[in-house]
C-alpha cells in the first residue's frame, strides 16, 4: 500500500465503514491487509470480513467487476467467500469520496504454511483453481476488470524500482505480450493465489480475496502459488528446494487437471510468469517498504536480493522444466 494512503486512513473512516454493515465496533480485529485495510468483525452471531480500499487502488467500477465475478463463481458452484449486503442492501459504499467499503463472508480454515501442507491439500488448491478457470470460460462481465498489463505494480515498476532493472523488466513484458491469447488460455483469473489467500480447512482448500482479479493467461494462476510456495535459497537450497517444488506442483497440477485442462505448451511459460511475479513483488517492496525499518527482517532482505539478482541477471527462479514433471 502506498504510504500516502495509510496517512489518509483514520478511525472515523473505519467506524463509518463498520456502521454500514452493522459490525460491532468492539469486535473489530485488524488483519494483515497488504493493499487494503482489512478487518474481521461480528454481525449478529457471525463473523464477516470488512475491506476498505482507497479509490486510487480500486475504483467503483473495478470493485463491482470483482464482486460480479465472485457472485458468478458462487452461482457456478465454486465455494467462494461471497460479498454481503450492507444494512441498506448495497454491496459497496464510498466514504468521503475516497474509500470504497465492501464486506465478505468469513470462511473457515487456518492460514496455510509454506511447503508444510499435505499432498491432498495441494491437490485441493489445484482443483479450486481449475474450477475458477473452467467457470471463467463462460463468464460474460457486466463490469470489466483490467488487463494484466494495467496492474498498478507493473505500471509503476520503473517509477519505484532501480533503473538497472528496467531493461530486464522490458524483456519480461515483451515476452509476455508475445504470447497467444485464446479462450482456452486467457481469461479472468484470481490474480493473486498465494499462501496468504488460501486457507486449510481440514485439508479442504478455500481461496479468498479476489481483489487482484485480472484478465491474463490461466497459467499465471499456476505460476503465482509456485512462486510463493518455493522457499528462497537462503531458507532451503539445492535438491531439497527442488523436491519441495516438485511435490507442490505435481499435486497441484493433478488436482487442477481433474477440473480443467492445460497444455504442456502453457506450462512451459511458468518460469516467465514467475519472473513477472518477481517484478510485481519488487515494485511493491520499493514502493511501500522501508528497508531500514525495524520490521524489515533478514528474510525480507534476502528475498529482495534474490528477486533483484534474478531479474538483473535473467536467472531462473528455479531450474525446473514444469512441462515435464
Amino acid at each position: 500500500m502506498d504510504k500516502k494512503i495509510k496517512q489518509l486512513f483514520n478511525k472515523d473512516i473505519l467506524r463509518q465503514a463498520a456502521e454500514h454493515y452493522g459490525i460491532r465496533e468492539d469486535s473489530m480485529i485488524e488483519l494483515n491487509g497488504f493493499q487494503n485495510f482489512v478487518y474481521s468483525g461480528v454481525v449478529g452471531d457471525h463473523e464477516v470480513i470488512l475491506r476498505i480500499a482507497h479509490i486510487t487502488h480500486r475504483d467503483e467500477s473495478l470493485t463491482k467487476g470483482e464482486l460480479d465475478f465472485i457472485m458468478f463463481l458462487a452461482e457456478s458452484c465454486v465455494k467462494v467467500a461471497k460479498p454481503i449486503q450492507s444494512l441498506s442492501g448495497d454491496f459497496l459504499h464510498i466514504i468521503d469520496g475516497a474509500f470504497i467499503v465492501t464486506a465478505f463472508e468469513k470462511v473457515s480454515g487456518r492460514n496455510a504454511k509454506i511447503a508444510e501442507e499435505s499432498n491432498i491439500f495441494y491437490e485441493n488448491i489445484g482443483r479450486f483453481v481449475g474450477k475458477i478457470h473452467k467457470s471463467s470460460y463462460h463468464y460474460t462481465p457486466k463490469n470489466l476488470r483490467y488487463e494484466w498489463s494495467d496492474n498498478a505494480l507493473l505500471a509503476s515498476f520503473k517509477k519505484y524500482c532501480p533503473s538497472e532493472l528496467h531493461n530486464s523488466f522490458d524483456r519480461i513484458i515483451g515476452e509476455v505480450n508475445s504470447l497467444t491469447k485464446d479462450k482456452d488460455t486467457y481469461g479472468l483469473i484470481h490474480g493473486d493465489i498465494s499462501c496468504g489467500n488460501y486457507l486449510n480447512d481440514g485439508e479442504k482448500a478455500h481461496i479468498i480475496d479476489f481483489d487482484e482479479a485480472e484478465y491474463s493467461w490461466f497459467v499465471s494462476d499456476i505460476a503465482t502459488p509456485l512462486f510463493y510456495e518455493i522457499p528462497i535459497p537462503w531458507v532451503v537450497d539445492g535438491e531439497a528446494r527442488k523436491e519441495i517444488t516438485k511435490r507442490f506442483f505435481s499435486n497441484f497440477l493433478n488436482g487442477y487437471c481433474k477440473e480443467n485442462k492445460i497444455s504442456p505448451v502453457c506450462l512451459k511459460n511458468i518460469p516467465l510468469f514467475i519472473d513477472l511475479r518477481q517484478a510485481r513483488v519488487l515494485s511493491a517492496l520499493y514502493r511501500s517498504r522501508d528497508f531500514n525499518a525495524p520490521d524489515w527482517s533478514e528474510w525480507d532482505e534476502q528475498a529482495r536480493r534474490f528477486y533483484y539478482s534474478n531479474l538483473l541477471n535473467n536467472t531462473p527462479y528455479i531450474d525446473v522444466d514444469f512441462s515435464r514433471l
